[in-house]
């Protein structure tokens, strides 16, 4: 079981990924009134989506379980493990809660759509916890799980300063202010250590029934 949710989690991170690069960036070469993109500005554009990013993360996190390469090794230590669990977590709460109820997809969007929002983070909870060896976190260790989503809000806002483009509207410093952008993502922040926090207190929970002891 641990391979089979692995590989199907490679699957839905791939096909939903796949997807949406297919929606979003040949169509950008194309784009009307001068607005084209080069492949290379369409590929960072692709990529300065969270979920994007998220999503490619869990996939990591499963090659380099079953496949073992050293290269991919921080994405075998249990606190890489856990902090993708939150972030996904966020991705698709966030997405659930405030992006659905104000969007419409249909065909491919939305297979994509489901892949990287439900099915994907669902199967990485669920391999998580009853797949990854635990009691290895600390709540010491949330801070540093925090560390990538503040990496990634630094460069979206580096690069919308520079060429006046945000991936989300809770990141456009040009249309609220850097002011209101740093409240919402302080909001989204404390969201996604409360995540972690209770993944580290899953973490010892589920020792309790037997899962092993992982390495640092």
């Amino acid at each position: 079981m641990r391979i089979l949710i692995a590989a199907l989690g490679i699957l839905a991170g791939v096909a939903g990924l796949g997807i949406d690069f297919w929606i979003i960036v040949p169509p950008s070469f194309v784009a009307p009134e001068g607005g084209a993109r080069s492949f290379p500005d369409a590929l960072v554009y692709f990529w300065t989506f969270f979920t994007h990013l998220a999503n490619l993360g869990l996939v990591l996190v499963y090659v380099s379980e079953l496949a073992g390469w050293s290269w991919l090794g921080w994405f075998r230590k249990p606190t890489t493990r856990a902090l993708m669990g939150g972030y996904i977590l966020l991705v698709m709460l966030y997405y659930h809660f405030m992006l659905a109820p104000h969007l419409v997809f249909e065909g491919p969007l939305l297979v994509a759509t489901i892949l990287l929002h439900y099915v994907a983070p669902l199967l990485y909870l669920g391999w998580w916890a009853a797949h990854v060896p635990h009691v290895a976190l600390r709540l010491a260790d949330v801070p540093a799980m925090l560390a990538p989503g503040l990496i990634y809000v630094g460069w979206a806002l580096l690069r919308g300063a520079l060429v006046h483009e945000y991936p989300y509207d809770i990141l456009d410093a040009a249309k609220y202010g850097y002011g209101r952008v740093a409240a919402g993502v302080g909001i989204l922040m404390l969201a996604v250590a409360l995540f972690c926090t209770l993944l580290v207190l899953a973490d010892k929970g589920l020792a309790r029934f037997g899962v092993t002891r992982a390495r640092r």
